[in-house]
């Protein structure tokens, strides 16, 4: 894979009544043999994703706006990860909801997800989907999208401060090129899958695989019948877990701070 252009920011967390703050530039440049990195840290705080509910500590992160080709195209991504020297870490890759209904990297599931796995010590790498944001290529439906997430796994296993577990979640239409295609199960340690539609989970291959998996959702989603969902998840052969949230609906809004919580167990559990 060519060696990905990466800009990389260094954001503190901080409780919402200090995110006025702005860090200061402080430019450097670094090699690997896989990855190209140039530095430069400039972002004003205050426009950090807010996260309902959920308790920031002073957390420090770097995120790292990055590059990579796939299918003879070219993505865009953010790769976020603790910055206090801490790692080698675990990496997740975080596929977005549907490009035709607005999804992309900045999802407020997505960005949830992607900041509280780092908060407790993850790197994650979420991206957009081909057609989507600055990403080359058009949609096709979850037919081909697999071969962007193929390359964002390879990204974040080769990233310098990434050990040799690796995560993979994905969230409504993510969760469909997940369970639609076999190809990236021997790519990733474990699958978390946030509001999956009950007719991608009736037909997935994952029936018939042995990485460990969990499954969210919530009582209130309209794309799944929670009583079907785990019907059918007692079928596979080595069944995900189930996490049924009360009061939720596909959308989670308002409810990121009850989803982290869930993800960041199981991944912990299953890549630590």
């Amino acid at each position: 894979m060519p060696c990905p252009y990466v800009m990389q920011t260094v954001i503190p967390i901080l409780p919402r009544k200090d995110r006025n703050l702005v860090a200061a530039k402080r430019p450097c440049y670094r090699t690997t043999s896989r990855l190209c990195i140039r530095v430069e840290i400039l972002l004003k705080l205050s426009r950090l994703p807010k996260m309902d509910g959920h308790k920031l500590g002073v957390t420090i992160v770097r995120q790292s706006a990055i590059s990579f080709e796939a299918d003879g195209l070219e993505f865009e991504g953010v790769v976020t990860q603790p910055d206090d020297g801490s790692g080698p870490w675990p990496g997740v890759v975080i596929c977005h909801p549907h490009p035709l209904h607005g999804g992309n990297m900045d999802n407020n599931v997505v960005l949830a997800l992607a900041l509280g796995l780092v908060e407790n010590g993850f790197a994650t790498l979420r991206f957009n989907f081909r057609g989507v944001g600055g990403s080359q290529g058009v949609h096709t439906k979850g037919e081909k999208e697999y071969l962007e997430i193929l390359a964002a796994l390879e990204l974040i296993k080769s990233w310098p401060d990434t050990n040799d577990k690796t995560g993979l979640a994905g969230y409504s239409f993510g969760t469909s090129v997940i369970l639609g295609h076999s190809e990236l199960y021997a790519e990733a340690d474990a699958i978390a899958l946030v509001s999956p539609s009950f007719r991608s989970v009736e037909g997935t291959p994952l029936k018939e695989s042995k990485i460990p998996a969990l499954i969210v959702t919530g009582d209130r989603d309209r794309l799944v019948d929670s009583t079907q969902l785990d019907a059918e998840l007692a079928g596979f052969s080595n069944a995900p877990e189930f996490k049924l949230f009360d009061g939720v609906d596909h959308f989670w809004y308002g409810q990121e701070s009850r989803l982290v919580p869930e993800v960041d167990r199981f991944f912990s559990d299953k890549l630590k």
